[in-house]
């Protein structure tokens, strides 16, 4: 009994011991995480960049062909063989100084015969202009003659002024015969009365019949008179209007005749004058055969030899202007709408550290048009509207091939001694930007940040920084947490 309670005993001392040394272990590892867990978090290596003052600028690069001031290619005005070849290429030449001339044999013999047929017209229209001083003398006497009839017709006028008086007064005897046969026939009545009354003789009543009848010869005489009075009026009258007319009629066909020699030397004038315009034109189209310098610059391509046919429209030769350098562009519609005139420009020629020249942007044009039809072929998107511009420069390069590719720099917005850091600094995850810093205690702080302009490197700083301050660049592994201790990476090289 008693070795049986001395084994239960010894077992559970067992129990009770691994069981303590359990509990020791799990207590000891709480210990050990919990240590672990407050322990003091290694410090991240960064590197801190001072805040400095710096410029800053917004810029779009494109290509663009070099051109010289007022450069033109000269073509052939007429179809034409090539005489003489004047300049060089690389030679300056002056304005109005002859370049090629040309030879067309044909037009010369055009213009003889055109100047033959103005000696024609000439002569014609001076014919035609004696022939309108005759009529303006034929108007003149047949307006002469009509003016002197009518001067001398005044004694035809009293004539006819008498006869109207001679008709009046004969009109006047007749009124005065019916009022005396009217008297005379009353009277004979009365006498008729009295006679059948036996007052008076019938030699009485004869008498006064007679009276009657002489009266009645009287009237028919006095009418007599008056028609033929009247005839003879209007003959008169008829004889001095057939005449005036006659007159007349001669005057007004001597005004047709001259308006008609008026017309033919008006319109034989009007001929030669096309004439003579037509023979100016085709005199100008032979001095084109000699083709003159427009401006006072440089010859730069002479595509043409002595002895070479051209045609209307075929280039000649290239020239420019030397004192002025522009470039062309053809912008994208996106950057053309920040371009504006008078923005400044850096030009430089394509490959690694390259001389740049200075220029502004002299013009823009406000119609997009398309890539493909555009002169800068290296510059076209594919066929997308393109908004030609051209760039001047500041100052004749002198070096710049006219023709060849640049690539050019325009500066939209600059900014100048400001606060400026490198865009990897600000972060921009959160809804405002910011910057890390380290603070007084070596732990990493976010310090919010204003962005102004930006660069395509660099980001303008309008407040939350000032020049000597240090900011942290972020490093990608381990992201950074407020109060992360930091430690800079140059002390950890040393």
């Amino acid at each position: 009994m008693k070795d049986r309670e001395k084994n239960t005993f010894k077992t559970g001392i067992k129990w009770l011991m691994w069981s303590g040394a359990i509990a020791v272990g799990i207590g000891g590892s709480l210990f050990a995480y919990g240590l672990y867990q407050n322990r003091s978090p290694e410090p991240v290596a960064v590197q801190l960049i001072p805040v400095k003052l710096g410029d800053i600028e917004d810029t779009i690069n494109e290509s663009g062909i070099v051109e010289l001031a007022d450069q033109q290619t000269l073509k052939s005005p007429v179809d034409a063989t090539v005489d003489r070849v004047l300049v060089k290429i690389g030679q300056n030449i002056t304005f109005g100084q002859s370049l090629i001339t040309l030879r067309d044999p044909t037009r010369q013999t055009i213009l003889t015969k055109q100047e033959l047929a103005i000696q024609g017209k000439k002569l014609t229209l001076e014919n035609l202009r004696q022939k309108l001083v005759e009529a303006e003398e034929k108007l003149s006497i047949a307006q002469e003659i009509l003016e002197n009839y009518q001067s001398r017709s005044s004694s035809d006028f009293s004539e006819i002024e008498k006869q109207e008086l001679s008709l009046a007064n004969n009109r006047q005897k007749v009124v005065e015969a019916k009022e005396n046969l009217a008297s005379s026939e009353q009277k004979l009545l009365d006498l008729k009365t009295l006679f059948e009354k036996g007052y008076i003789a019938e030699n009485e009543v004869k008498s006064q019949e007679d009276q009657v009848r002489s009266v009645k010869v009287s009237l028919r005489d006095a009418e007599f008179q008056i028609k033929s009075d009247l005839l003879e009026f209007k003959n008169l009258q008829n004889k001095l209007l057939e005449k005036e007319q006659e007159l007349q009629a001669k005057v007004m066909n001597a005004e047709a005749e001259l308006r008609q020699a008026r017309l033919d030397v008006s319109t034989n004038t009007r001929d030669l004058q096309t004439s003579q315009l037509e023979y100016r034109e085709k005199e100008q189209e032979l001095q084109n055969n000699i083709l003159t310098a427009s401006i006072e610059g440089k010859i730069l391509n002479i595509k043409v030899k002595n002895g070479d046919g051209v045609t209307r429209g075929t280039e000649l030769l290239t020239l420019g202007d030397p004192t002025k350098e522009l470039v062309k562009l053809q912008l994208s519609t996106l950057n053309a709408a920040k371009v504006k005139p008078n923005q400044a420009v850096r030009i430089s020629i394509m490959g690694p550290k390259s001389k740049q020249f200075l220029g502004r942007v002299e013009s823009l044009f406000i119609l997009a048009g398309s890539g493909e039809s555009s002169g800068n072929s290296q510059s076209n998107q594919g066929g997308q509207a393109t908004v030609p511009a051209t760039v001047k420069l500041d100052t004749p390069s002198r070096t710049l091939i006219p023709g060849s590719q640049v690539n050019v720099e325009i500066i939209l917005q600059q900014r100048q001694k400001v606060v400026v850091l490198n865009t990897e600094v600000v972060v921009r995850s959160e809804s405002k930007p910011f910057v890390w810093i380290r603070d007084s205690q070596g732990k990493a702080q976010k310090k919010p940040v204003t962005l102004g302009l930006e660069g395509l490197t660099q980001v303008e700083i309008t407040s939350g920084l000032r020049a000597g301050d240090r900011v942290v660049i972020p490093p990608p592994e381990p992201p950074l947490e407020p109060g992360t201790p930091l430690t800079e990476e140059a002390k950890i090289k040393s």
